[in-house]
């Protein structure tokens, strides 16, 4: 489990993710959250179902895992079958930042589609 200090600062970098990535004007239908499980950190985003506007559907965008034996924080992301795998061109990175602007800039379209 992460401290209260390391927790803060990861949930720090980590709300940029939240901010719309589109214009103003561009309505995506869903909410970009995060969530904490253990050491990892879940972004998704949550959106109705199309045929049923009261069940929310998640989908997943990325995960963060702090490896604390090595001080470093892992990237990973949602593979179409829905089994996370490591994001080969940064796989970790002892700054979680470094990795919070690579899933933000999304260089080969693994997050954000």
């Amino acid at each position: 489990m992460l401290n209260d200090i390391e927790r803060k600062r990861a949930e720090k970098m980590i709300v940029r993710l939240l901010k719309p990535r589109h214009s103003p004007h561009v309505k995506s239908g869903g909410t970009v959250l995060y969530r904490e499980v253990g050491q990892t950190f879940e972004i998704y985003s949550a959106r109705p179902a199309f045929g049923d506007p009261d069940e929310i559907i998640e989908i997943p965008i990325a995960k963060f895992r702090y490896v604390r034996t090595q001080q470093t924080w892992q990237l990973l992301w949602s593979r179409a079958s829905g089994k996370w795998q490591r994001y080969e061109p940064m796989r970790e990175a002892e700054d979680l930042a470094e990795l919070v602007d690579e899933v933000w800039r999304d260089p080969y379209c693994c997050f954000w589609g």
